[in-house]
């Protein structure tokens, strides 16, 4: 009995404590959800793709089924942004009509385009780098390099590192 005394009296001051408890206002939890990628290069079941908003190259992750390489993920980024995508303000500086860019893996990777670099904005560059970088990193070889070679029937841009927000 008097067991269940203490174990009522306990419950009771449990329940007054709680009484004092007074509400908060809004407690700051950082930004809301966006559209760019929060885990890194690639998120498991998708491919980073780095288009423009606002001037600036910013990953985007799609949802994806299966392994997409190097090339397969630049032809998605010839294509452009989805409906929705441009809905939310995102856009492409390189043009689709630039025809097949090819990918050669090594220390660095190479990218080889069909025309004429001079046709692409710092942007463009940007993100045909970016996206071969995030491609290349989904795959089982890694390069050591965190740079780029880009090659052009007007010249080589050797090196070239993601510049993305």
């Amino acid at each position: 009995m008097r067991r269940t005394r203490v174990l009522l009296a306990l419950a009771a001051a449990a329940l007054v404590a709680a009484c004092g408890v007074q509400p908060t206002g809004v407690v700051p939890a950082g930004p809301g959800p966006s559209i760019r990628a929060t885990t890194g290069p690639n998120v498991l079941g998708g491919l980073t793709l780095y288009f423009v908003s606002d001037g600036r190259v910013i990953p985007v992750t799609r949802p994806t089924e299966g392994f997409i390489s190097p090339e397969g993920a630049l032809t998605l980024l010839l294509k452009g942004p989805t409906e929705r995508e441009a809905a939310q303000g995102l856009t492409s500086f390189v043009p689709a009509e630039v025809g097949r860019v090819e990918v050669y893996a090594g220390d660095p990777t190479a990218i080889v385009l069909p025309f004429s670099m001079r046709k692409l904005s710092n942007q463009a560059i940007n993100q045909l780098v970016c996206t071969t970088m995030a491609a290349t990193a989904a795959t089982t070889r890694i390069p050591r390099s965190p740079g780029v070679n880009v090659t052009s029937p007007d010249g080589d841009m050797y090196f070239q590192s993601c510049k993305a927000d």
